[in-house]
């Protein structure tokens, strides 16, 4: 089952990462360089169900803007705060589609909430979580579940 769950998990990232930003995602983290929680933005998103849970995006600002910058087609100095908040948004929304999707029998649906900034990854959830690691461009990135179900 966890098996499964890391499969489904790194399937859902690296499809997001080369369709919407054409970039390839490794988990090879040995060159990746590791951001503060200053440099760092976080988004997170409600599973309401079918297992309920948490999803969240922790991303360097930079690699943020880089990928905002290219799918909006304007250059990085242009890119305004909303749009690069926009774009983890969407990036989290697309990541939770394709993972729930993968993850959850054919023909079972899910209900999300709407994705939000946070400061933080909340690891003092109410859920068990695992965190994982990835680099796209040797900048390093985490993705977090939290949901009790999603790890039985």
């Amino acid at each position: 089952m966890l098996e499964k769950l890391e499969q489904d998990i790194y399937g859902a990232i690296t499809t997001t990462f080369e369709n919407m930003a054409f970039m390839e995602v490794s988990r090879e983290l040995d060159d990746a360089m590791r951001h503060s929680a200053e440099e760092t933005v976080v988004s997170r998103l409600l599973i309401h169900d079918p297992i309920p849970g948490e999803l969240y995006l922790a991303m360097p600002r930079a690699l943020l803007n880089r990928i905002a910058a290219s799918v909006c087609i304007v250059p990085e100095e242009d890119l305004t705060e909303k749009a690069a908040l926009d774009m983890l948004c969407e990036l989290i929304n697309t990541v939770a589609g394709l993972f729930l999707s993968a993850h959850l029998p054919e023909d079972q649906t899910y209900r999300l909430g709407l994705p939000e900034k946070v400061p933080a990854i909340l690891e003092d959830s109410p859920f068990e979580m695992k965190i994982w690691e990835f680099q796209v461009d040797n900048e390093l990135f985490a993705l977090a579940l939290a949901g009790d179900g999603f790890f039985e």
